[in-house]
């Protein structure tokens, strides 16, 4: 690892909307890391009470420093929710996970080797069946080997075409033959120097309900001339298996899909960190 990135404060957001025992398991996870973040930020997007209290009982004894806020339930609100916990870091250099989220020990240390002003680097997450993840959300917390052992339990068949595709997309956008959000910003594995996500005003709060705020951001991201780097096999993560808060397309397109389609977008903002 580079002296700089030695020497760079680091932060982790972490987004959860009532999935308390998700996002214990997560949280202890990173007790594993080869380099731990400096600290944690755990943004609730308006959870019940009953898991606000659970979220709060777990880290009354979490060793890393670490921050919780959270925000009205108003439906889905993920860019606000993001945006919070941006607000409350405190670190140069950020990473981003969703609660469902479990890195591999040496996943913060992949990261912070190729990360570098001007560029985000963009991480995914191999998914666990239903049957794997039950007995982890109900057990014992995981040792680093236990979080290692995940790795070879999780589905990661799609990994190799889905590195080549998101290669093809950046070849693509270096000849400006892409659309203009690709390859795509997924916010549930990814990090960012600080400076990088202010300089678009972080993600645009004017995406409320389920979609397009992540390749909005991406977007953005590209106009302000950042590039993207893949850390798909080296920053290894998998996904604990859930049912989802995706509600049917019809409940969602239409207000964030005609926004996103905008003809001018501008890079910075109007409605983020500021």
């Amino acid at each position: 690892m580079c002296y700089t990135c030695r020497q760079m404060k680091t932060s982790l957001i972490v987004n959860v909307y009532n999935r308390a025992a998700w996002l214990e398991v997560c949280l202890g996870a990173l007790l594993h890391q080869r380099v731990r973040p400096d600290e944690v930020i755990v943004a609730d997007d308006g959870s019940s009470s009953e898991e606000v209290a659970a979220v709060k009982a777990f880290l009354e004894t979490y060793p890393i420093p670490h921050q919780y806020a959270a925000q009205q339930d108003k439906g889905f609100r993920a860019a606000a929710a993001r945006n919070m916990g941006i607000r409350l870091a405190t670190g140069e250099y950020l990473f981003f996970i969703d609660c469902d989220i479990v890195l591999m020990p040496d996943a913060l240390a992949q990261h912070l080797e190729r990360a570098h002003p001007g560029r985000f680097l963009q991480g995914q997450a191999t998914g666990l069946s239903e049957a794997t993840t039950e007995p982890i959300l109900a057990g014992e917390p995981l040792d680093a080997a236990g979080v290692e052992a995940l790795w070879g339990q999780a589905d990661i068949s799609h990994l190799g075409g889905n590195l080549r595709q998101f290669e093809k997309n950046r070849i693509l956008r270096a000849l400006h033959l892409t659309k203009r959000h690709k390859p795509q910003l997924i916010s549930n594995h990814f990090s960012i120097h600080r400076a990088d996500m202010e300089r678009v005003n972080g993600f645009d709060e004017v995406y409320e309900g389920w979609g397009l705020e992540d390749d909005d951001l991406g977007m953005r991201l590209y106009q302000s001339g950042m590039h993207v780097r893949p850390v798909f096999k080296e920053a290894r993560a998998v996904h604990l298996y859930h049912t989802t808060h995706k509600p049917e397309a019809a409940e969602w397109v239409s207000n964030n899909r005609d926004y996103f389609h905008r003809k001018n977008v501008a890079t910075f903002c109007e409605k983020g960190l500021r």
